[in-house]
């Protein structure tokens, strides 16, 4: 059994495949958790220390409010569980939004996002716009006089001062009421 903590390179992709709780990074296999490395079947897993009891698994939806941004990632307040079993979280969560994944970049503080989780680690939950149409930003606001933007194509403008917006990741249901039965 070997221990590997975060940041801490397990191999290359022309040696494995990345499994659970890991991810690439310039050809190189590294843990995103405190964990026992496994290989099974030329893949790299890392396996937590600690169990999640959230019901938050990968792959779940999830709705919440981008708090606040720093140069390599940003935090999400998630505060709302979307699919079947729509259901809103009892006290919100906080999740990081790696900004590696070029379609997290663009969400700002303030911004309202459908994200889909991709690691849960019992200690951390890290969340990803990328992926489907309907993950991304669904509610935003003018930075400068803080009116909802709308939504123009692949743009967000502001129906006030005319500010355009076309760094962020818009979700399909943009605009929508997430929270409303269809």
């Amino acid at each position: 059994m070997k221990v590997v903590i975060p940041g801490e390179v397990v191999g290359v992709i022309e040696q494995y495949l990345p499994g659970g709780g890991t991810f690439v990074v310039d050809g190189r296999i590294v843990s995103c958790l405190l964990g026992r490395l496994d290989v099974q079947n030329h893949k790299a897993y890392v396996s937590p220390f600690k169990k999640t009891d959230l019901p938050l698994n990968p792959g779940s939806l999830v709705i919440g409010k981008v708090w606040e941004s720093e140069r390599s990632q940003s935090s999400v307040k998630i505060f709302f569980l979307w699919g079947p079993s729509r259901s809103r979280l009892k006290s919100s969560i906080l999740a990081i939004m790696p900004k590696r994944v070029p379609e997290n970049r663009g969400a700002l503080p303030g911004d309202i996002v459908m994200a889909k989780v991709v690691l849960n680690t019992g200690s951390d939950l890290f969340i990803s716009l990328a992926g489907s149409t309907k993950l991304g930003v669904i509610r935003a606001e003018c930075t400068e006089c803080h009116k909802k933007l709308n939504k123009v194509g692949y743009a967000l403008i502001c129906p006030a001062c005319q500010k355009v917006y076309l760094d962020r990741k818009i979700s399909d249901l943009y605009g929508l009421n997430p929270f409303k039965e269809k």
